[in-house]
């Protein structure tokens, strides 16, 4: 039963209804890859796609492991420890996540050990990374800690020369 105020009003507690609103989750694909576990939104994902034959590309940076062949499209596929610059893992690579940055004709892809699958997580469990860098947070799950990636952060250098555009500016 409902209790009435002095104007005979529903009287309704604020407070409770806030802690009852619901919790904002953010989708995001987690996967392996260096030996550690990281996510990214899945907005920034195209696809995820089990890894084939890769060419290795003579004289290209660290970051990139090769090019591959993905239904007539070539990719460009990436590795995160020549990108962050931490130790390559121990694993092979399974699985390329192919990028979205708005562009169709920009074939771009992150290398995975594994991938785990796409999970919602409460944003409130995302803490602030700590330091400044590739990652937009950090999170714990199923006793993992997750570095969630913010992948225009990754390639920051090289959007520009892409002609990508980021956060409303002109890169190119």
């Amino acid at each position: 039963m409902s209790e009435l105020d002095a104007r005979g009003l529903v009287r309704r507690d604020w407070e409770g209804a806030i802690d009852e609103a619901p919790e904002e989750l953010r989708r995001l694909i987690v996967f392996q890859a260096c030996d550690e576990w990281f996510a990214v939104p899945i907005e920034t994902v195209r696809e995820v796609h089990p890894l084939e034959r890769v060419t290795r590309v003579p004289n290209a940076p660290a970051e990139v492991l090769g090019i591959l062949n993905l239904r007539g499209r070539v990719l460009t596929l990436f590795d995160l420890a020549g990108a962050l610059g931490i130790p390559p893992g121990g694993r092979p690579n399974t699985h390329a996540i192919v990028l979205e940055f708005g562009d169709p004709d920009l074939h771009i892809a992150l290398a995975a050990q594994r991938i785990a699958q796409m999970r919602r997580v409460p944003a409130t469990i995302i803490e602030p990374p700590p330091r400044e860098g590739a990652l937009e947070g950090v999170f714990e799950l199923d006793g993992q800690v997750v570095g969630l990636l913010e992948v225009t952060r990754i390639f920051a250098r090289a959007l520009p020369e892409w002609g990508v555009r980021v956060e409303g500016q002109t890169t190119g």
